[in-house]
């Protein structure tokens, strides 16, 4: 897990720019740094070491038969098969999997990609070609940012390296910023909350000449159709040995690897699984957040934190530090935050960091997977009334309403709405979002769908990996984490699992309970109690309450709010004396006030 750069440019005062570019994400790599640069090239890399922790691992890294030069962030969790397959064209002198990646791309070219099971973000300069090749990891655990400016192109692992006093800042991008404060939506597109800078999309390439030309850019992976097959009684020890083998791919790693455990089915199914595979004599450390008060969740950490080689840590989140540190928080994020949880998992990357620990499993991507969310119950709802399935509906409805929290009514009303046609449901949530959100100064539509079929269940799908949950989720894993030089692995990503579990019918997930696959399968590995939790909590934030008691919180919403240009005063000054008298939403109160900080760290001196 690392940091890279790089400036692609006939200009050499372009490329005179790298190391403040480098300085800008050095957090993000402690151990060692490097740079590499031709006449059009320059190649920046910040590493944090994980897998060979000698002097073999440094980047950029070079082939010394082609010349061919790469920087890359990440793991490639294959590297040993990779490397045994390879190992009879080429003569390995590291232990690294930089050096696994670079062997590939020379023996296989731009279809090794295809090769790979891991996250990366990474660029390699062909000498050959005289070309660039930037990829990104097919779910985008790994970020990969670019700015194009006088004839020059830019890339960086964070936003806050491609503007500033060196690049400048471009101004706000509107159409993010409405889709943050209307709709709690970031990271929908390629599109950044900055105007001109842009992410390489998920599970894609880009080519670029020596002059900094992009020549192409075309994905090399697509997110999985869901198949036709029923998840039967053998399928369940299946699921079990898919899950086995993706968690002794997670732990290879040169150093200790830890876990967070909430106490939800997700992390603890992570948890559980490494604990199958640690190593003997070794410990699992884990890492949970305590909130004041507890919740049913909190209760049930001690269930996987009692287990026999657990040694766990608690931080309590009193939020005590919380105003004092936020801005510190969306400075290393780039964009605001969408809600507090974020900085409850800031602390834990803190925590770690401060016991040594560089590498944390992560139960991310398991709602996603398995169909943890009630978009997917509704969705699920409304392909039926589109098929004309109404037997199914009807046998949906009844199963999901005598073993969930959610009622018929309910379940009526989201399903029906789920059945329409997208472009109609765009329109009448923008409806909703002009009625509700009266105090922001913007009139723009939001697309809400970046990506649809004629399929609810499908569309769901696709919005959840590229744009509503995955992106922005996984885009505070990575700030977090590597603000204090730490690692985050999210088995649920594996694309191999991901491939494999939606091999199954979309009924086979939706059979009354959220994630009935896991449910059914993982009993004897996680505990029971764990496994028949019915409510869905979350990540625990301590700010809810902090937010509205707080004299700080009641002084940070009034001296930046109301004179933002992006919000109008009068109702914006309505809005926070709501929220004080505890009328208004949090969520609207907390993304007008995240956005002004934000706002005030990137533009305040620009």
């Amino acid at each position: 897990m690392c940091g890279i750069c790089g400036i692609v440019s006939s200009s050499p005062i372009a490329r005179q720019g790298l190391p403040e570019i480098q300085r800008l994400i050095a957090h993000r790599g402690p151990d060692d740094r490097g740079s590499w640069q031709n006449q059009y090239v320059a190649f920046g890399h910040l590493r944090l070491s994980i897998i060979d922790l000698s002097d073999g691992g440094h980047q950029p890294m070079a082939d010394s038969l082609t010349g061919c030069v790469i920087i890359f962030n990440g793991e490639i969790y294959n590297y040993l098969e990779l490397k045994r397959e390879l190992s009879t064209a080429h003569d390995f002198v590291t232990n690294s999997d930089t050096e696994v990646l670079l062997a590939a791309y020379v023996a296989w070219g731009i279809p090794f990609l295809n090769r790979l099971r891991g996250m990366f973000a990474l660029a390699i300069f062909d000498p050959r070609t005289k070309e660039v090749l930037l990829a990104r990891d097919r779910v985008g655990i790994k970020p990969l940012y670019y700015r194009q400016k006088d004839n020059a192109f830019y890339f960086a692992s964070e936003i806050k390296a491609l503007i500033g006093k060196y690049l400048g800042t471009p101004s706000v991008n509107a159409t993010k910023a409405s889709e943050f404060l209307v709709a709690r939506q970031l990271d929908t597109n390629d599109e950044t909350m900055f105007e001109g800078v842009k992410q390489l999309m998920p599970g894609h390439w880009m080519r670029l000449n020596e002059a900094g030309t992009v020549l192409g850019c075309q994905p090399y992976w697509q997110i999985p159709k869901d198949g036709q097959k029923l998840f039967n009684q053998e399928d369940r020890a299946a699921l079990v040995e898919q899950m086995d083998q993706v968690m002794m791919l997670h732990l290879r790693s040169d150093v200790p690897v830890g876990s967070f455990v909430s106490g939800g089915l997700d992390s603890s199914t992570v948890a559980c699984f490494a604990l199958r595979h640690q190593p003997k004599g070794s410990t699992l450390h884990t890492y949970s957040a305590i909130l004041p008060g507890g919740n049913p969740e909190n209760d049930l950490i001690p269930h996987v934190t009692s287990l026999p080689c657990v040694t766990p840590h608690f931080f309590q989140l009193d939020g005590e530090h919380f105003f004092d540190e936020l801005p510190k928080v969306i400075y290393y994020h780039d964009e605001p935050l969408l809600d507090g949880s974020m900085y409850s998992h800031y602390k834990l990357c803190e925590l770690a960091h401060q016991h040594g620990m560089k590498v944390l499993l992560s139960g991310a991507g398991g709602d996603e997977l398995f169909g943890g969310y009630a978009s997917h119950v509704s969705s699920f709802l409304g392909r039926t009334l589109q098929r004309g399935q109404w037997w199914r509906f009807l046998k949906t409805l009844k199963q999901v309403t005598l073993q969930s929290e959610y009622g018929y009514g309910y379940l009526v009303q989201k399903g029906v709405q789920q059945a329409l046609p997208v472009s109609l449901i765009a329109k009448l949530k923008n409806r909703e979002f002009r009625n509700q959100f009266q105090h922001i100064n913007l009139d723009i539509a939001i697309p809400h769908f970046y990506h649809f079929t004629g399929d609810a269940w499908r569309t769901n799908i696709l919005n959840n990996y590229l744009s509503w949950t995955v992106p922005p989720y996984l885009h505070y894993e990575d700030r977090n984490s590597m603000a204090f030089g730490v690692e985050i692995r999210v088995p649920f990503y594996d694309h191999v699992l991901m491939e494999w579990v939606m091999q199954f019918d979309a009924a086979s997930l939706i059979r009354g309970r959220s994630k009935s696959l896991m449910r059914d399968s993982f009993r004897g590995i996680v505990p029971d109690a764990i496994l028949d939790q019915s409510g869905k909590y979350g990540f625990p934030r301590p700010i809810d309450n902090l937010l509205r008691r707080s004299a700080r919180s009641r002084e940070l919403y009034f001296d930046l709010v109301p004179d933002n240009a992006f919000f109008k005063k009068a109702e914006a000054e309505k809005l926070g004396h709501r929220f004080f008298r505890g009328q208004a939403d949090l969520g609207a109160f907390w993304r007008a006030l995240s956005f002004s900080l934000w706002q005030q760290s990137f533009y305040a001196n620009s």
